[in-house]
């Protein structure tokens, strides 16, 4: 990751970054001045053919030293040193260029521009502190005010103090050009390094959430397993219980045949036998407990949410189911248009009757007692509900309901808990959520959200 850079720490990211930006950019300010420079010679012979020898040496040399500064900066030693050997190249090219022609001139020659040519265009191309482009500019503007005093006396101080002004300028926009630069590179290694960070941590989410993912999915199965192990297992026992309870019943009526009539025998006999009974209840009991808890273990590995389910159908055919027991509590039941959906038909049957099932029961002796089953579709998923007017279930029971073995405080409802576990697991199981909405004595409402088949794959399906 990118650390940000003071002053006073210069080994950070920061300037390891900009060492080794400014080595590439003095390799190719070398490169660029050994292309320019004898161009200069052209000019030089147009306008001071009588110094041209002594000019084009100048040239000579100042190529030769930028060879050698481009051969040190290629070397072991350029990447510490980059900032001092373009100190070096700054300098002598501004020399070769223009401060030759200064000293055998004067200030007022066509060449004294080139210093701050050189200023701007070295401050341009090389990534320097705010300290270096300060001595590089000054430097080479006490190059041009010591060529110009070499050469003689100066008669035209207007016109000195202007090149001199021009020169004072071009450094001072060096200097905070090389300060805004300097600091655009730390905004930009600041914002890559957020980047990175940002990155970093979505990854390390994305892979706590995957491996929380699995763990709670093998978590999951281990539950299913165990739940199935432990219900089949269970079962074995209670019908050995069941089995040696019926042939004590057996024994028990040949003993009331062959005891005396006396009022204790009949007293003993009465007593074993509604013994019994009271053992085949609660193993009955049992058994039912035990089968719901084997079929809500299946639920995960035998449901197939792939065909097409018209819920009204199945509604109709559900409500009937439970006629008897409506027609009883004298409940009204208004169905509403129920859309197709995709899901297992077993499964949703199995759902859908939990939920009427639950809204039946717990009526109780309500003044107004409806149940109103309906759905609407948003994008291609249905959201069901089946309402009722029952006495509603209080706000801090609306999660604990669907908990396994979790009931109401309601003594005269029978049931095991497991109902409401089971509608949870079978719709989520069809890639849905099931919740509920509800007020003290103004009902409660099951919504639930199932998958609706698109119309091509619907009329295909239809059509086979």
């Amino acid at each position: 990751m990118y650390r940000l850079a003071t002053e006073s720490e210069p080994r950070t990211e920061f300037d390891a970054v900009t060492q080794r930006l400014l080595r590439r950019r003095l390799i190719a300010a070398c490169a660029l001045a050994l292309s320019i420079t004898p161009l200069y010679a052209v000019s030089d012979y147009l306008l001071h053919p009588e110094q041209f020898v002594l000019l084009a040496a100048a040239k000579a040399v100042s190529i030769v030293v930028t060879g050698a500064l481009l051969v040190f900066a290629y070397g072991p030693l350029g990447l510490e040193y980059a900032h001092w050997v373009g100190i070096l190249l700054a300098t002598e090219v501004a020399f070769a260029s223009s401060g030759i022609a200064v000293l055998l001139f004067g200030y007022t020659t066509p060449e004294s521009a080139g210093f701050a040519l050189v200023i701007l265009g070295v401050a341009l191309l090389m990534p320097w502190r705010m300290v270096h482009a300060a001595c590089t500019s000054g430097i080479l503007l006490g190059m041009y005010v010591a060529c110009a005093l070499t050469h003689g006396a100066i008669r035209d101080q207007v016109q000195f103090w202007t090149n001199v002004s021009f020169l004072v300028t071009a450094c001072i926009v060096a200097v905070i050009s090389t300060r805004a630069t300097a600091e655009l590179q730390r905004r930009e290694l600041r914002a890559r390094a957020a980047l990175q960070d940002v990155a970093r941590q979505k990854t390390d989410l994305a892979t706590s959430l995957e491996l929380k993912s699995a763990q709670l999915s093998l978590i999951n199965q281990e539950m299913e397993d165990l739940l199935y192990v432990a219900s089949h297992d269970l079962r074995a026992p209670l019908i050995n219980v069941q089995g040696f309870t019926r042939e004590l019943q057996i024994a028990l009526d040949a003993l009331r045949r062959e005891l005396p009539p006396t009022p204790e025998a009949r007293a003993l006999v009465t007593d074993l036998d509604e013994s019994t009974r009271f053992i085949l209840t609660a193993v009955a009991r049992m058994d039912g407990l035990i089968g719901s808890l084997l079929n809500l273990s299946r639920i995960a590995t035998r449901t197939n949410p792939t065909d097409v389910v018209p819920l009204g159908a199945m509604v109709d055919a559900i409500v009937d189911s439970f006629r008897y027991q409506i027609d009883q509590k004298q409940i009204t039941i208004a169905i509403g248009d129920l859309p197709v959906v995709i899901g297992d038909p077993v499964r949703l049957n199995q759902a859908v009757s939990n939920l009427v099932d639950n809204a039946i029961k717990y009526m109780g002796d309500r003044p107004v007692r409806r149940i109103e089953i309906g759905a609407r579709i948003d994008d291609g998923t249905a959201t069901c509900f089946v309402r009722d007017s029952g006495p509603g279930i209080p706000k801090a029971k609306h999660e604990t309901v669907f908990r396994l073995f979790h009931r109401l405080p309601n003594g005269a409802v029978p049931g095991e808990g497991i109902g409401l576990t089971m509608v949870r697991k079978i719709i989520e199981k069809h890639g849905g959520r099931v919740w509920l909405e509800a007020e003290p004595d103004e009902g409660t409402t099951f919504f639930f959200t199932l998958r609706t088949p698109k119309p091509a794959s619907l009329q295909e399906r239809t059509a086979t």
